[in-house]
């Protein structure tokens, strides 16, 4: 299964929706005095090939996109934590030194569920005083359950899992600020909106079902049912175990140009720090650029492809969406000229997938300019495609070099096409990297190794893991990496590998982390010794960046752009890659010599989700989410006021 869509006409935000929004609450002044701290929940453990590099180096395009429009709104006392930067922020701390927080907005990968956990957890020991707390990013749109049993048992979670874009947090906020009273607490209005089940007109939300005494009561009984209606009613089939309300699937934003531009969410961040509390002013623009010199773009959304092991299409309901290209050309002009960024990193599924909307955006930006001068000369773009769309369009890449493209990052992941096939070969890669070479664009290879790639092999036709490697080096690939195929929650593939019975659950009697999910920890195989396939993941590594290949790029002729690209890869892959290698050295030993547990089937769900409306199980996503627990059958009661008048 994957995650559910819309009906095809009902899947976009009527044109024009999303600033109606933003004006609606411009207007309620009275809440604009929240103090919002929206947190980027990272783990340290992920830190690891490919994404040491990048991981302090860049703002999360999420969370710099949702402060940016909070502060459109005219909520001007939201800041932005980023962990990587700021690791040991407390809410708790933070609130008992006298800096109010009335919502924390925590946006976490699933990779970095623990570091979510852990300030949900922190936040909840103010008691009476905790923030509303929401959940956004990956880790609730695919698996909001978690949020609420915060590491498989039920206890303070979040109040709120968003499993959709900025649209859904602004009609949330909507409601909740149309609610609140003058001068109360955002929490008191949200149990209020949750006790009459009011948050249901808003797609894209999962919540803690109304408790005794609200309009849903699933208490085992009866005599407590016959007080509340002034009835008698059978509830021997209810179980006393919660359940969460699924209010169904987001609605997008089919134009991007409503959303705002990025320079604002950049003047909220929390300055890089090892205190518990925050500092009292954020960041300057100018410090934000020492710290961060890639800057994230939204540029594109959505992919034509359909790979068992990506989530991504089925998050985006099968649309294509893309930012007009002057307002992308704005935005990299707004960045460059305001903050000297030279770098973009374009967030996008697939940059090529539609030719006509890429062509007019690569148009646009050939004719930009910084101060004056071309973005060939200023801008250093770089993105994400696929070798099939870029091959199918190689002749727009002479327009793409004008644009000021540099890199392009390829989902090849397997160049023998046993994994999944999209239209990659060895011969096409090999052209359409010459072709990239000759425009003076990078080619990134990433790659996926998996259980049916050998190490080494000497067929021609099923090359292994290190030929691989070694094969797109001498193509001219400028840099590499690869994963192991991992279960990603969302993808069609996740069930399979865990009814297969490989996905590891314990090492050393040790439950393991979410951070291990990376794909840099090998961590679902068939094979019996799964350290093997551990290693052969870094030999891949050491094929591609080595002191023999270093010094190839060393001693090429470094005034030419494409060598001196590939010397800076190898000098950041090797500078890299030892350091990951001993880091991941206890994981690896742990897989060869202690006892190792795999999961059964697929893990059961703390808590079951029902939809808002119909009351019925929310397969969201995976079909096998059904705890040991009972199915809960829950009962409507009439208001509490009401049956009193009856």
């Amino acid at each position: 299964m994957e995650l559910p869509r819309r009906p095809r006409d009902d899947v976009f935000v009527p044109d024009g929706g999303f600033r109606q929004a933003v004006e609606a609450l411009r207007g309620a002044r009275r809440a604009h005095g929240w103090s919002i701290v929206l947190a980027y929940a990272f783990d340290q453990r992920t830190r690891l090939m490919p994404f040491r590099w990048v991981d302090r180096r860049i703002v999360p395009c999420g969370v710099r996109s949702i402060a940016a429009t909070l502060r459109e709104c005219g909520f001007s006392q939201t800041r932005i934590v980023l962990q990587q930067w700021t690791p040991r922020f407390s809410p708790s701390a933070t609130v008992r030194a006298g800096f109010p927080i009335d919502l924390l907005l925590v946006s976490s990968m699933g990779l970095h569920a623990d570091g979510a956990y852990r300030l949900v957890h922190d936040a909840h020991s103010l008691r009476e005083q905790r923030p509303l707390i929401l959940m956004g990013g990956p880790k609730a749109i695919y698996e909001p359950e978690d949020c609420f049993g915060v590491g498989e048992q039920i206890g303070d979670g979040v109040d709120v899992a968003c499993t959709g874009e900025e649209y859904v947090l602004l009609e949330f906020l909507r409601l909740l600020a149309d609610e609140a009273l003058p001068g109360e607490h955002p929490l008191r209005a949200f149990q209020r909106l949750r006790s009459r089940e009011a948050l249901n007109e808003v797609p894209g939300l999962v919540y803690r079902a109304p408790e005794n005494g609200d309009r849903s009561i699933f208490r085992n009984d009866a005599s407590f049912a016959k007080q509340a209606t002034g009835r008698k009613m059978d509830l021997s089939p209810v179980s006393a175990k919660p359940f969460l309300l699924h209010t169904g699937v987001q609605r997008l934003v089919r134009d991007l140009d409503e959303l705002p531009m990025p320079l604002d969410g950049l003047r909220c961040i929390e300055p890089a720090h090892r205190r518990r509390v925050l500092q009292r002013e954020p960041w300057s623009l100018e410090k934000v650029r020492k710290k961060a010199f890639v800057a994230s773009l939204v540029s594109t959304h959505g992919c034509r492809f359909n790979c068992d092991f990506c989530p991504i299409p089925a998050y985006q309901q099968r649309t294509w969406r893309h930012k007009s290209p002057e307002r992308l050309t704005a935005e990299i002009r707004q960045l460059a000229e305001t903050m000297n960024y030279r770098v973009f990193f374009g967030t996008d599924d697939n940059f090529f997938n539609d030719r006509g909307s890429v062509e007019a955006i690569l148009s646009a930006m050939a004719k930009g300019t910084v101060h004056g001068r071309s973005f060939r000369e200023k801008v250093h773009f770089a993105t994400e495609a696929t070798e099939f769309d870029v091959f199918k369009n190689r002749d727009l890449l002479p327009l793409a070099a004008e644009a000021g493209l540099k890199t392009i990052f390829f989902g090849i992941e397997d160049l023998n096409a046993k994994l999944i096939n999209k239209g990659q070969t060895v011969n096409k890669t090999q052209e359409l990297f010459a072709e990239l070479r000759r425009n003076e664009i990078a080619p990134y290879a990433m790659m996926i190794h998996h259980d049916d790639q050998p190490l080494w092999s000497t067929q021609p036709d099923q090359l292994g893991v290190v030929n691989q490697a070694l094969r797109l080096f001498n193509m001219g690939a400028a840099g590499y990496h690869t994963t192991y195929i991992t279960p990603s929650m969302g993808a069609r593939n996740v069930e399979t590998m865990f009814g297969e019975g490989h996905v590891l659950a314990e090492i050393g009697g040790r439950k393991l982390p979410e951070a291990f999910y990376d794909g840099n920890h090998v961590i679902a195989s068939r094979h019996r010794h799964a350290w093997v396939r551990q290693m052969q993941l870094w030999a891949a590594y050491l094929s591609f960046y080595n002191p023999v290949n270093f010094a190839r790029t060393l001693f090429k002729n470094l005034r030419d752009r494409n060598n001196r690209r590939r010397f800076k890869w190898q000098l950041v892959g090797g500078s890299m890659l030892v350091p990951s290698i001993l880091k991941a050295l206890p994981f690896t030993l742990s897989l060869a010599l202690r006892r190792k547990t795999e999961h059964p089937t697929m893990p059961p769900r703390c808590l079951p989700m029902l939809d808002a409306v119909s009351r019925e199980r929310v397969k969201w996503g995976i079909d096998s989410n059904v705890s040991d627990e009972p199915d809960v059958v829950p009962l409507t009661l009439p208001d509490p006021a009401e049956a009193q008048v009856a």
